[in-house]
């Protein structure tokens, strides 16, 4: 789910699996998390009762949600196949508002006019990111640089001692499921014939999350009613009038999802941020079919019934011509 890391999520495992009834609800481990990092300091976790080694392909941002691939003892030693293989995300972007994390996260840094973006436009640029590219990884990213992590540096506000050098990634396809333009707040709304395709639904509980609590928009509690540079974007990622995009991305490993939509932006001339995220697909394993939810991690039996469905998918899809 949203709002706790995959290093949370491993964390909450060790401490109650097996315990099934007797464990620590995960919504109490959720909201512990929260207040950890809430406080803005580095999270030190207490030992955990078990030795049981858990590794994951693949951290995921702590707003995002989905596909969370997990290997426990000797299937850590097959997660590198996971990282090496394709990842699906389903990515809502904001158009016409850049911020420093490039993410719903971060402080607005830019607000520009989208009213002249089209669908044709957004079409017409997408092509320019599949492939083999040099990406430019965020500035908040777990990447390390002199033993610290870059999100550590623009946390304390410290300068990054080395220029971040752009990567080459790989990106299979990139596909524009949705995008709604600007509507004025005076005047005729947009046009419906102006609004192209259909938005996929977001999984429940990520929605819930993500229309509640500090993203929920109220117009008579968000100053000013519209988003201004040096203000954080969450309150805004709701707008009902901001332009919104909708993309399918399957990509190799490394790629980041909010450069990418960050880079779209740019192309467009009005910059882009990334709003919500979910990581749908990685390798075999698709959201739904493969996976189990966070409150089944404490049942052992339930466990271990997703690794025996992970293995016959993966054994499908090795014996695939």
């Amino acid at each position: 789910p949203p709002g706790i890391s995959s290093a949370g999520v491993i964390d909450y495992i060790k401490r109650n699996v097996g315990l099934g009834e007797g464990a620590m609800p995960f919504e109490e481990h959720f909201e512990n998390e929260r207040l950890l990092r809430k406080a803005g300091k580095k999270i030190y976790r207490k030992k955990t009762p078990t030795s049981l080694r858990i590794g994951h392909a693949g951290t995921l941002d702590v707003e995002a949600s989905g596909v969370l691939v997990l290997g426990v003892e000797s299937g850590c030693k097959l997660l590198s196949q996971y990282l090496k293989g394709d990842k699906a995300y389903l990515a809502t972007g904001k158009l016409g508002l850049t911020t420093d994390s490039y993410d719903a996260e971060g402080m607005i840094m830019s607000i520009r006019d989208t009213a002249d973006v089209t669908s044709s436009m957004i079409l017409d640029a997408i092509p320019q990111f599949v492939g083999d590219i040099e990406q430019i990884p965020p500035s908040y990213s777990a990447i390390r640089v002199d033993g610290k992590r870059l999100y550590q540096y623009m946390r304390d506000g410290e300068k990054i001692p080395v220029e971040i050098k752009p990567r080459m990634v790989h990106v299979s396809d990139i596909k524009l499921l949705y995008y709604r333009p600007h509507k004025q707040t005076s005047g005729a709304s947009t046009l419906q014939s102006e609004v192209y395709g259909n938005r996929v639904k977001m999984p429940a509980a990520f929605m819930e999350y993500f229309t509640s609590g500090r993203y929920a928009w109220d117009e008579k509690t968000v100053v000013g009613k519209e988003p201004c540079v040096g203000e954080y974007m969450f309150p805004f990622i709701n707008q009902p009038n901001a332009s919104t995009i909708q993309l399918l991305v399957t990509c190799g490993g490394g790629v980041y999802i909010r450069s990418l939509i960050k880079d779209l932006g740019e192309q467009l001339g009005c910059g882009a941020t990334m709003a919500m995220l979910v990581r749908m697909a990685q390798g075999p394993m698709h959201l739904g079919r493969d996976t189990i939810d966070v409150h089944d991690l404490p049942y052992t039996a339930r466990i271990v019934e997703a690794m025996r469905r992970t293995q016959m998918r993966v054994a499908e899809t090795s014996a695939s011509p």
